[in-house]
C-alpha cells in the first residue's frame, strides 16, 4: 500500500484549482473611517454637581404643595441622582409643613430613602439621611 502524505491533499490539477484561505479582515465602510468615540463631542453635565445640604431650620414651606406633590413622586423615581436629591429635600418640606399631603404617599417615599440609604453617592445618602430624620421627627408614632 502506497503512503500518501500527511495533508492528505490531493494533486493539484486545472480542472481542481486550490482553495484560498477565507481571510477575517474587517475592512471599514468608507462613511466610517475617520469616526471613532474621541471625534464625538462630550455630553453636557445633567445639572450642577454639588448639592447644598440644607439644615431643617432653613427649609421654607412650598408655595404651592397640592400640584408639587405629584411632581414629588415622579422625582424619587428619576435615574437622575442630582434629582433625587432634590425630590428628597422637597420631601423634607412636605414632611415638616405639609405632612397631611405627604401621609398618602408616606409608603413610597420610605421607600426611596432606604434604596438612596444604600446608594455610594455620599450626597445622595446624606440626603436621605436628613430627609429620613425629618420624617420620624414629623409623623413619630403614627410610623409605626
Amino acid at each position: 500500500m502506497a503512503l500518501r502524505s500527511l495533508d492528505n491533499a490531493l494533486p493539484t490539477t486545472p480542472e481542481r484549482p486550490k482553495k484560498q484561505a477565507k481571510v477575517a479582515i474587517s475592512i471599514q465602510k468608507q462613511s466610517d473611517f475617520g469616526v471613532n468615540d474621541e471625534n464625538k463631542a462630550p455630553l453636557p453635565p445633567t445639572a450642577d454637581a454639588t448639592i447644598d445640604y440644607i439644615s431643617s431650620e432653613n427649609l421654607k414651606a412650598m408655595p404651592d404643595p397640592e400640584t408639587q406633590i405629584t411632581g414629588l413622586t415622579e422625582g424619587l423615581d428619576s435615574k437622575d441622582w442630582a434629582k433625587v436629591c432634590e425630590s428628597l429635600n422637597d420631601a423634607r418640606r412636605f414632611a415638616l409643613y405639609h405632612s397631611a399631603l405627604m401621609a398618602p404617599i408616606l409608603e413610597k417615599v420610605s421607600l426611596v430613602l432606604v434604596k438612596a440609604m444604600k446608594n455610594p453617592r455620599s450626597a445622595l445618602s446624606k440626603t436621605s439621611i436628613m430627609a429620613s430624620t425629618d420624617i420620624f421627627n414629623t409623623f413619630g408614632d403614627e410610623l409605626l
